[in-house]
């Protein structure tokens, strides 16, 4: 049973640009309506399982600038344990650049401080049984040694990652989560039970696969679920949010065809707001419906 959780990976400024259309070469193309707002995979992730009033603790670092202070008082603010966080004078907070439309989404980013976050400062005595490591940052040499010590000292471990997790990682995985488009750059194939089998027996697959939803593989079986309606404004975050509502599942014990349906409903109310954290979103109710359900 997960008690609290513990996420790992960047924090982020997002600058996002609403567009119909990538520009041409030399061509200064306008769109209206640009939005800052904060991100970062594990730090969206953490976001949203504090909304839905998990107890929750973010590793990563910031730069010593405004961006990096307002980046951590948003987690806080939302109920996110943000002690550990670092702070650096090396480099400026994360930024990520998105152009953003309904149908797609396109992102360029700088990891900036999020690359001098440092594993050996983090206490292992935040882990143990009942704990479980959340973690989204492809750096291996920030990753690869807290899950091995996670592990070691009985968390539960998961990842959400862009390029899918390393060979070196893998043995230490309890729950993989891939979107369609990273499965198929990550496995060379479109079908999950293919790249299932690359992953070691006891380790689970999610894959998110757009409107046709979403589904689970593993010791415990197959399962899938269809997507929630909705009218797409902005897909940032829609991944992270899904993570953060499959993992609330996991807490409630619940089943993975229920855990499915939390993190698609979560992500569906995500996705039809702008930014990748919409305050306008109540967590807790959204999944109310479910929750009734189990």
């Amino acid at each position: 049973m997960i008690h609290r959780f513990i996420c790992v990976g960047n924090l982020n400024v997002d600058l996002t640009f609403p567009i119909t259309r990538l520009p041409a070469e030399h061509e200064k193309l306008r769109c209206q309506g640009m939005t800052l707002h904060y991100g970062g995979s594990a730090a969206n992730t953490a976001y949203w399982l504090a909304r839905l009033g998990q107890p929750v603790q973010m590793l990563g670092c910031v730069g010593d600038d405004p961006f990096g202070a307002l980046a951590v008082a948003e987690l806080a603010e939302a109920g996110v344990d943000t002690s550990l966080i670092q702070r650096t004078r090396r480099s400026l907070t994360g930024m990520a650049v998105i152009f953003a439309s309904p149908g797609s989404k396109r992102m360029v980013t700088s990891g900036g401080a999020n690359t001098y976050f440092n594993p050996a400062e983090v206490d292992s005595g935040i882990f143990g049984p009942g704990t479980h490591l959340h973690v989204a940052t492809s750096l291996n040499e920030i990753a690869l040694p807290l899950v091995r010590l996670a592990r070691q000292r009985g968390a539960s471990v998961s990842c959400g990652l862009d390029e899918g997790p390393s060979t070196d990682m893998m043995p230490w995985l309890d729950w993989v989560f891939m979107n369609h488009t990273e499965l198929r750059r990550w496995s060379g194939a479109d079908d999950p039970r293919e790249a299932r089998r690359r992953l070691p027996p006891s380790t689970q697959l999610v894959v998110t696969r757009g409107a046709s939803g979403a589904m689970a593989l593993g010791p415990f079986g197959e399962y899938t679920c269809p997507a929630f309606p909705a009218i797409v404004v902005d897909r940032t975050g829609g991944g992270d949010a899904f993570d953060a509502g499959f993992l609330y599942g996991l807490a409630r014990a619940a089943g993975p065809e229920t855990c499915l349906r939390f993190g698609l409903l979560l992500a569906a109310r995500v996705i039809a707001h702008e930014g990748s954290r919409p305050q306008s979103v109540d967590a807790a109710e959204t999944l109310a419906p479910v929750m009734r359900g189990i």
